[in-house]
């Protein structure tokens, strides 16, 4: 009897009553930075319908059903998450995969994607869209030849580096590219008549700033870009354990489909889709 009792002081009470899950040996708080298309701490408020996700019941039942502890330190804007990734302070990131990658060797990094990220409609994809006004008389990608078209910059991937592959496949050559930070700025130059088309995130028409000024029956889809994954959680594989991170990818994954809590908006998460940018193999 004694032997007994001495286990339940050592274990805890709770933990055989089967209410919670003690923190794996050595284990400790994983730290992400965060940037989220559809989370309302990260979204803007102009389109706060759409980006209504929240992730702190999901954080409670990790901790709780799993032991695992995550901190998620939420930013905005993603040239303040691009300089947070870099610092390499962070366990990891929960954003586009292209904003962390970018900046593996700066942080000194090696980011592994566990999950991604399923968007309200239980999409993982993401791509850009080259678009131009709805009553333009350019019809085809290969109308563009010659014109003036404004494309993301270079930590956009699907506006940036796939629209210039997409160019380059098709084998169409504008008279004039330029670049600009945003979606919005994009769509601004189209309805200031400033360029002939241009290229935008393929959400940007519903689950950005955009929504704002321009909808998206003012447009016509001429071309899509490769699709890419369009939000994953990475962990740094040099901070992060390979049997904690092969941890938290089956604590996310069972937290997923009908198990998924109501304030992710879907179903949570799914396993990675391969994906390795070219530019990456070429540095």
């Amino acid at each position: 009897m004694n032997t007994f009792l001495l286990l339940l002081s050592s274990v805890g009470i709770a933990f055989l009553s089967g209410c919670t899950t003690p923190p794996a040996p050595g284990s400790r708080p994983l730290k992400l930075a965060v940037n989220d298309i559809y989370c309302m701490d990260t979204a803007c408020s102009c389109v706060h319908d759409v980006a209504a996700r929240t992730y702190p019941a999901m954080l409670e039942k990790l901790k709780t059903e799993y032991g695992i502890d995550l901190q998620l330190v939420y930013f905005s804007e993603t040239y303040q998450l691009e300089d947070a990734i870099a610092s390499g302070e962070y366990d990891g990131a929960l954003c586009k995969p292209w904003y962390a990658l970018r900046h593996e060797k700066e942080a000194g990094a090696d980011f592994r994607r566990i999950v991604d990220v399923l968007d309200p409609n239980n999409n993982r994809w993401l791509t850009g869209i080259v678009v131009v006004p709805a009553e333009s008389p350019i019809q085809t990608l290969e109308g563009l030849t010659g014109k003036h078209l404004y494309m993301g910059q270079a930590d956009a991937y699907e506006k940036h580096h796939a629209a210039i592959r997409l160019l380059e496949q098709k084998g169409v050559r504008p008279g004039k590219i330029d670049t600009n930070a945003s979606c919005g700025e994009n769509v601004g130059v189209l309805l200031d008549e400033v360029a002939d088309a241009a290229v935008l995130s393929d959400y940007a028409l519903s689950a950005d700033c955009a929504v704002d000024f321009a909808r998206a029956e003012d447009f016509r889809v001429l071309a899509t870009t490769e699709r890419i994954p369009l939000t994953s959680l990475l962990l740094d594989m040099n901070k992060v354990a390979a049997a904690e991170a092969d941890r938290l990818q089956q604590a996310l994954l069972a937290l997923s489909g009908k198990n998924a809590p109501e304030t992710l908006l879907g179903n949570g998460f799914v396993e990675p889709t391969p994906w390795t940018p070219p530019e990456l193999e070429q540095e």
